[in-house]
């Protein structure tokens, strides 16, 4: 079915291959997880197959990459489109539309199918992912996860025969998770479509016993079964969930009885908390349980309907964002979201900046954090030609590199690999440690039993359970949410 021989590939200003000297094959009907570290290939091997590689980027390739013998480097993409549908990492990256009816249609209206056929295979693409009550949804109203679902829809709809998901589950929660791989093998199974999973979470694939290749600087590092892999949960970091709290510190956060929405839709519900310096405290909840909306609130980008939010001893809806921001270091959920300079140095560098701090000694610890994340040898490419992973560890360097007090995350970890999270958590609980606090959504519940402090579970919109981690997972086994529980 794909055929890939001595491929290697180097995009356009850079001096390092993406891929080098890759020969695989995989037959119809295939199972295959592809894994590695962040930065090793894995999402460049996706738009290789998919044919996007050698029309959309400029570069340097050698070798040759056949679907279904078809020369996909000398083919148009809406040919090769025509057999491979690829589900891209940022769901952003691939929308065309405005609403989610028009998205998960857009493909089938171009096909020019009739009008009944898109509507059968509109419904039953929403359901597959679980996202029918969406479909008259404008897509910049959806958390991130809705917009992954939704994207993974969109090219189901077209019933590809090869089906390339590049971590299809990053943005969502752990049952969306478990359920999307398992309607992922239940469409293979039904539909013999040879399926690529790109993914760190291999763990949930296991009971699959698909194929499992694991990549390493571009090449093949292993290529076998996955059980016989070894391949398991992996144990991340080094630090056990303790406590860092003073409680006679003054809160960095009060929020009492907060309401907000979008127009006019509620998302969050009588929300009253504090946060202390020396907490690392983890929000998780469902996708649309209003987790995103709760940060928005924290930094002021959203402002209450209802109730109050005090970070710093500043009232949100009276202190702008840019004096907030001094204090308060934020990490969005797309790391496209936060790039604007046009090198990595620059864009490390650009908060402190941009604040007036940049000094020697702010020079000298921006460096340091850019050399421990893997970056020290990147600091003129543009950011835009790091991988996923690697764009989320400049993000946090940006952030870290000025010292704010407090530091929110959204899926800071999605596209990392277990060892480069668990470099993330560690220059984590370090500003935790020196007195900060972090408040950090996620939907990895072994992160949090091995680092946080307190758990927030979020359910429509309130807080459902708010206590030390120990006490928390016991509540949520309690109430059968054991895909949080590790």
């Amino acid at each position: 079915m794909i055929a890939v021989d001595e491929l290697s590939y180097r995009f356009q200003g850079s001096e390092q291959y993406a891929l080098r000297d890759l020969s695989m094959g995989i037959e119809p009907g295939e199972f295959l997880v592809v894994t590695g570290p962040s930065g090793c290939g894995k999402s460049t091997l996706a738009l290789a197959i998919g044919g996007y590689l050698f029309r959309q980027f400029e570069g340097q390739a050698q070798g040759t990459v056949t679907v279904d013998g078809m020369d996909v480097r000398d083919s148009p993409v809406y040919d090769v489109a025509e057999i491979v549908g690829l589900v891209q990492q940022n769901p952003e990256a691939q929308f065309c539309t405005l609403t989610v009816g028009d998205e998960v249609a857009f493909g089938l209206e171009n096909r020019c199918l009739p009008r009944t056929e898109i509507r059968e295979r509109m419904a039953w693409a929403l359901g597959i992912v679980g996202a029918e009550h969406l479909q008259g949804r404008t897509l910049n109203t959806l958390s991130g996860g809705e917009k992954q679902k939704v994207a993974i829809a969109a090219m189901m709809a077209a019933k590809p025969e090869v089906l390339i998901f590049d971590e299809p589950t990053s943005n969502l929660d752990p049952t969306a998770t478990a359920e999307i791989f398992g309607v992922i093998e239940h469409i293979r199974q039904k539909a013999a479509v040879t399926v690529i999973v790109i993914e760190h979470k291999v763990n949930y694939l296991q009971r699959f016993d698909p194929r499992l290749v694991q990549m390493q600087d571009g090449r093949i590092a292993r290529d076998g079964p996955m059980q016989a892999s070894g391949a398991r949960r992996q144990a991340v970091g080094t630090v056990s969930s303790t406590s860092y709290v003073t409680n006679s510190a003054a809160p960095l956060v009060r929020v009492e009885n907060l309401h907000a929405g979008y127009g006019g839709e509620p998302v969050l519900r009588d929300l009253t908390l504090e946060v202390r310096p020396g907490e690392f405290v983890v929000v998780m909840g469902d996708n649309g349980s209003g987790k995103s909306t709760f940060l928005h609130c924290l930094l002021g980008l959203r402002q209450p309907s209802a109730g109050r939010v005090e970070v710093l001893e500043h009232d949100t809806r009276r202190t702008p964002v840019s004096q907030i921001a001094r204090q308060v270091g934020f990490v969005f959920q797309n790391p496209d979201h936060q790039l604007f300079a046009d090198s990595v140095w620059e864009e490390a560098s650009f908060a402190a900046r941009n604040f007036g701090a940049l000094d020697g000694a702010t020079e000298a610890r921006t460096g340091e954090l850019l050399a421990r994340c893997g970056l020290g040898d990147r600091l003129d490419d543009h950011p835009y030609r790091l991988s996923y992973g690697q764009k989320r560890r400049l993000n946090l360097v940006s952030v870290l590199s000025y010292q704010p007090k407090l530091v929110l995350l959204d899926e800071v970890l999605i596209g990392q690999d277990p060892e480069n999270a668990a470099f993330l958590l560690d220059l984590l609980w370090e500003h935790v440690a020196g007195g900060g606090a972090v408040i950090m959504v996620s939907h990895a519940p072994e992160i949090t039993n091995r680092y946080a402090s307190r758990l927030l579970f979020f359910e429509d919109g309130g807080v459902l359970i708010d206590a030390p981690v120990g006490q928390a997972v016991s509540q949520l086994a309690a109430l059968g949410k054991v895909a949080y529980v590790a």
